[in-house]
């Protein structure tokens, strides 16, 4: 399993993504310009790539767009996805979560994908009730051999046309450095979505 890093500050690049995420408006040329296919994931169909005793962990591969696999690490009971390719990062939320089981893939005008993004469902597991719980829509660099891919934006599900932003996000995909560049997380004040290690909140 992948052990937990932080990434690397870049001050200069936090900058010029604040300052687009915070006008939101400058999105949507790029958001519509691109276009969105969705494609099905299915754990159970994955194939079995490593397990680990410890922290009853598995690593997956599984079938995504044209070709594009998808990696899932579960360990611990939090999961990590990356696309194209696996990072040495273990990306994920201080809660307990899981993942949803549909990836909307962001496709170029040429029809080449850009960014995923998938639904992580979280759980605090304090008191047992809704207050444990929060959903956070995660956009993903895509990789390939060599040069892997990485979480771009952590967008609350809750806030106010949430897919649209997660979308939005998504133009950033391709500026964004894996390594370098921190995770911006985007929308309310829940902690839990706050809780990916790395993560910036928006406009810092």
């Amino acid at each position: 399993m992948p052990q937990d890093a932080d990434p690397i500050f870049s001050r200069a690049a936090l900058r010029s993504m604040a300052a687009g995420i915070l006008v939101i408006g400058a999105w949507a040329g790029s958001a519509q310009a691109a276009e969105s296919v969705y494609t099905d994931l299915d754990l159970d169909a994955c194939t079995v790539l490593e397990t680990h005793e410890e922290g009853a962990g598995v690593e997956l591969e599984c079938a995504g767009h044209d070709g594009i696999p998808v990696y899932v690490s579960d360990g611990d009971a939090r999961m990590d996805v990356d696309f194209g390719a696996p990072n040495d990062l273990f990306e994920t939320f201080g809660p307990f979560n899981t993942i949803g089981d549909k990836v909307e893939w962001r496709l170029d005008e040429n029809g080449v994908p850009f960014a995923a993004i998938i639904r992580f469902h979280l759980d605090s597991g304090v008191t047992g009730g809704p207050e444990d719980r929060a959903q956070v829509l995660v956009v993903s660099s895509i990789g390939q051999p060599g040069a892997p891919g990485c979480v771009v934006a952590a967008v609350d599900a809750a806030t106010e046309q949430a897919n649209g932003v997660a979308r939005g996000a998504a133009a950033f995909a391709a500026r964004h450095v894996c390594g370098t560049d921190a995770p911006i997380v985007i929308g309310g004040n829940d902690p839990k979505v706050f809780s990916m290690g790395g993560a910036v909140p928006e406009g810092q």
